[in-house]
C-alpha cells in the first residue's frame, strides 16, 4: 500500500450514512408530533433509534414490527437517524393495480384508508361509483314505469264507470314527459362517476 492509499484508509469516512433494517419497536410521542422506532440494522443487527418520516405530513402509514425500512443518518451520526421509506417484501408486494403503471393508494392488510381532516377520524365510507350508478339507474327506470302507469291509468268510480284521472296523475304526466325528454339519463351518461379517483369495497 502506497502512502496515498494509506492516507485514504486512515481518513476515510467509516460512518454509516444509509442502511437497511427491520422495525423492532415503535413509540409515539404523547402529543402525536413524532413516531420513533427502534430499527435492527442489517446485517449486523445493531439497534438504533430513528424518527419515522412519511411521504407527507398528511399522508401517514404507521409501520409494523418486522417491516423492512431504509434508514438515513445525518452526517453519519448514529444518534441522528431517520426512517425514510418502508420497503416492499414478499409478504406485502406491490399492489396489482400499481404494477400496470397506475397510481395506487392501498391500505395494509386488515387496515383502512382514511380521507379527512388531521384532527378527526373519518367515519363515512366512500360511495361505490358503479354500484351507485346501477342503483340510481334502476330507480329512474322504476320512476318512469310508475309515471307511465299512473298517467295512463283509467280511473273507475264507485258506480263502475270510467271517470277523469285523479289530479295527481297530471303531475305524473309532466314527470313522464321529462323522463321521455332524456335521450341519456343523468346517471347512465356517467357524469356522476369520476374518471380519476377510484375506490373499492374490501371483503
Amino acid at each position: 500500500m502506497n502512502d496515498l492509499e494509506l492516507l485514504r484508509e486512515i481518513f476515510k469516512d467509516a460512518r454509516l450514512h444509509v442502511g437497511l433494517g427491520t422495525i423492532a419497536q415503535l413509540g409515539m410521542a404523547t402529543d402525536g408530533s413524532a413516531l420513533r422506532v427502534m430499527v435492527n440494522l442489517l446485517p449486523e443487527n445493531r439497534q438504533v433509534v430513528a424518527q419515522m418520516t412519511f411521504a407527507d405530513v398528511f399522508s401517514v402509514t404507521i409501520p409494523e414490527i418486522d417491516d423492512l425500512a431504509v434508514v438515513a443518518f445525518v452526517d453519519g451520526h448514529p444518534d441522528d437517524a431517520w426512517v425514510l421509506k418502508l420497503v416492499n417484501t414478499n409478504e406485502e408486494p406491490i399492489p396489482v393495480y400499481a404494477r400496470a403503471g397506475n397510481t395506487m393508494i392501498a391500505p395494509r392488510v386488515g387496515k383502512k384508508v382514511g380521507i379527512g381532516r388531521n384532527t378527526s377520524t373519518p367515519t363515512q365510507p366512500l360511495v361505490l361509483g358503479t354500484v351507485l350508478q346501477t342503483l340510481l339507474s334502476n330507480v329512474l327506470d322504476k320512476l318512469k314505469e310508475l309515471s307511465d302507469q299512473i298517467a295512463n291509468h283509467t280511473h273507475i268510480g264507485n258506480l263502475g264507470y270510467a271517470t277523469s284521472v285523479p289530479l295527481t296523475a297530471a303531475e305524473f304526466l309532466v314527470l313522464e314527459a321529462d323522463f321521455l325528454g332524456y335521450k341519456v339519463s343523468p346517471v347512465d351518461d356517467a357524469l356522476v362517476l369520476s374518471d380519476i379517483a377510484f375506490t373499492e369495497k374490501g371483503s
